[in-house]
């Protein structure tokens, strides 16, 4: 992890979470590419609090010009977290369970972390691990951690069948944002070594390669992508975490296969 890295963690921990941590000496031209990370994250506003929290740090030095930037940038964003008007999986039978729970729940703050969870679950899927997703999830957990009953949540997620990616995201909890173990009371939080390369891949991947990864129709009766980089970024991406959600990952590749050719004109 290097040096622009370890201060974009650094004032995610302390804009979204409190946590005040030194901030390392940066040349501008760095400031401006934890700038540009933060908005591929969409994590901008909470950076930028920490920028605030953290502005008598001595090597918290941004110039003006870069300043009124991120200023304009969070004037825009939206910081709130937004709700799914529905919430579901792509595999037909755990999803029928998902709705099952969803009926009977309704807005119990269990159920909301569940949602959280997946929602989580599924940009992994698909695009690779999103920071906004995953510090939403910590917020919500942290904010709310006396109004879940953890018991109900581990049954849950068992029945969902999403124990391996739920150990994932709880484990880059701990790694990305200090979490304790005991914090995360509905599943296993323990750093290994592949926990710790997909960590890495986070801070390198751009949710723009998933948005352009669609189809068109060519001049030949063969289907193609305009960016076939792209393509095989997310077939590779799909393959790399199908382990971690195997009965969800196969259907959402598919559906996701099958969103893309509805793009092609007829």
């Amino acid at each position: 992890m290097d040096i622009i890295q370890r201060n974009f963690l650094r004032l995610l921990k302390s804009g979204a979470f409190g946590q005040r941590e030194r901030i390392e000496p940066m040349s501008p031209w760095k400031w401006n590419r934890l700038y540009q990370l933060s908005q591929m994250h969409d994590v901008t506003p909470w950076a930028y609090d920490g920028i605030m929290m953290c502005s008598d740090d001595f090597f918290m030095r941004i110039r003006p010009a870069q300043l009124q930037i991120w200023k304009q940038s969070v004037a825009e964003a939206d910081k709130e977290i937004v709700k799914e008007e529905e919430q579901h999986l792509t595999n037909p039978l755990l999803n029928h369970k998902l709705q099952q729970l969803i009926e009977q729940e309704h807005d119990s703050p269990t159920l909301e972390l569940l949602l959280n969870i997946i929602r989580l679950a599924r940009f992994i899927l698909t695009q690779g691990i999103n920071m906004r997703h995953l510090l939403e999830l910590g917020i919500y957990l942290r904010t709310t951690k006396d109004q879940i009953d953890y018991q109900q949540l581990s049954e849950w997620i068992k029945r969902l069948h999403m124990g391996k990616i739920v150990k994932l995201e709880a484990a880059l909890l701990v790694q990305f944002f200090d979490f304790k173990p005991e914090e995360i009371p509905f599943t296993e939080a323990t750093i290994n070594k592949a926990t710790i390369r997909v960590a890495e891949d986070i801070l390198k991947t751009s949710s723009e390669q998933a948005a352009e990864w669609y189809f068109t129709q060519g001049k030949n009766v063969f289907v193609s992508t305009t960016n076939s980089g792209a393509m095989m970024w997310h077939v590779r991406h799909s393959a790399k975490y199908m382990g971690y959600y195997p009965s969800e990952a196969v259907t959402n590749f598919l559906a996701n296969f099958a969103h893309s050719l509805s793009h092609i004109e007829e």
